[in-house]
């Protein structure tokens, strides 16, 4: 995967030449398309917002229908689902949305999706048919048709021929904008192309950390815990606001390096890897965090690194390693899988190096590794990052507001 490209002024220009400026030739608004699922909260979210969007900027909205998504092997349906609506519900408390109770039966799912194909033409008809399907509002039922199963075949094969893979999201100008809190990114692009009709305002930031300042430190004898992995661009960006956090309310950060999920066996489609990429660099770029590349530290370089971690915990330096760590694998581009790399790491930081490479050999990695697995597992969460601060936990880095308004409310 070249990441230099994926981020490269040329790659942008070329993707708004194809996706924007040739369009406007042959139209009279920008047009960004919308990949929506019934059976998704967060897509259901996302569309509540379209009106105020369409209002405030120059903008059409294409909207597709798609199936629903098919989870990763590692994860748990139930699990996911239950999350999902969690999730979904707190952006709704952040953006006065409808709340979600369950998700939709068969019956309604199947009679919406029948509706969505007879009458949906706009953004308020869409809504209308979502209402309807969430709030169980249908008195008559269609039977399941050939042509709903096609339409959304065909418009599952256009959002990943565009590249992507969830749904809940707006593909626009050659970039892709992953829900409510990736609103933000496409307001600033909208009005760096001049297309807001009331000055350059943005709406959708409501999962900015405050680092409030409070005269009066909180009292607690609670850790903030980082659940992390090596090769998560996320897990980076996430663990420097956690310290930022730690720092600023002073209290502890504990940090649970998890094994990566290709390491477990699961088979991460490139095109989600090239979006992650993409994405996490643009939040870095929000959150002023240095991100210049990747250099994937799969097998032998997550392997160095978790082997000598327990050992720069017991030293307390388990922040500054993984830091160190994962500014060698996002900034610095340098390959983990060499021992000089790690000892470069460890004379950075000041640990001891043969000491750390002795401990190593009979620290066992793994045991400790699956065990923060089955901890994630238990908060009812499986991917990484993921924090907890007392019982509250999120899936994340965008959810760590979550954790300050925890902090703040005790």
């Amino acid at each position: 995967m070249k990441v230099h490209w994926l981020q490269s002024p040329l790659r942008q220009s070329l993707l708004t030449y194809r996706f924007y400026s040739i369009p406007l030739i042959f139209g009279d608004k920008p047009i960004a398309e919308v990949y929506l699922s019934l059976n998704d909260p967060h897509s259901f979210m996302l569309l509540q917002v379209l009106s105020d969007l369409e209002t405030r900027f120059n903008i059409t909205f294409k909207l597709y229908l798609v199936t629903e998504q098919t989870p990763s092997p590692e994860v748990n349906v139930p699990l996911l689902k239950k999350w999902a609506l969690k999730d979904a519900n707190y952006i709704a408390s952040k953006y006065g949305l409808s709340h979600v109770e369950q998700f939709p039966g068969t019956k309604t799912l199947i009679t919406g999706h029948q509706t969505w194909l007879l009458y949906v033409k706009n953004v308020q008809d869409a809504l209308s048919v979502f209402k309807d399907t969430w709030f169980n509002q249908y008195t008559d039922h269609f039977p399941l048709s050939t042509p709903v199963i096609t339409a959304q075949i065909n418009n599952q094969r256009k959002l990943f021929k565009r590249g992507h893979h969830a749904t809940g999201s707006i593909f626009f100008c050659g970039e892709w904008f992953l829900g409510v809190d990736r609103l933000e990114h496409l307001e600033f692009l909208l009005n760096e192309k001049g297309l807001s009709k009331e000055g350059e305002k943005v709406t959708y930031d409501k999962n900015r950390l405050q680092i409030f300042d409070k005269q009066d430190t909180p009292t607690t004898e609670a850790d903030i815990i980082a659940f992390v992995s090596l090769n998560c661009p996320f897990s980076y960006l996430g663990l420097l606001q956690a310290k930022k956090l730690s720092i600023h309310y002073n209290i502890p950060l504990v940090i649970k390096p998890l094994l990566p999920v290709s390491m477990r066996g699961v088979i991460v489609p490139e095109y989600k890897q090239r979006y992650m990429v993409i994405d996490a660099a643009r939040e870095a770029k929000k959150l002023n965090i240095p991100f210049k590349g990747y250099v994937d530290p799969l097998k032998e370089g997550v392997i160095n690194i978790y082997k000598i971690f327990l050992f720069a915990q017991q030293q307390n330096k388990s922040f500054e390693f993984m830091e160190a760590a994962f500014k060698a694998v996002f900034v610095e581009e340098i390959d983990l899988s060499f021992d000089k790399n790690i000892k470069k790491i460890c004379q950075q930081i000041k640990l001891d190096y043969s000491l750390a490479i002795e401990f190593g050999k009979t620290n066992n990695w793994q045991q400790w590794s699956d065990q923060n697995h089955s901890t994630l597992n238990n908060m009812g969460l499986w991917g990484v990052p993921c924090f907890s601060y007392k019982e509250i936990f999120c899936w994340g880095q965008d959810r760590l507001v979550q954790i300050e308004d925890a902090i703040l409310s005790s």
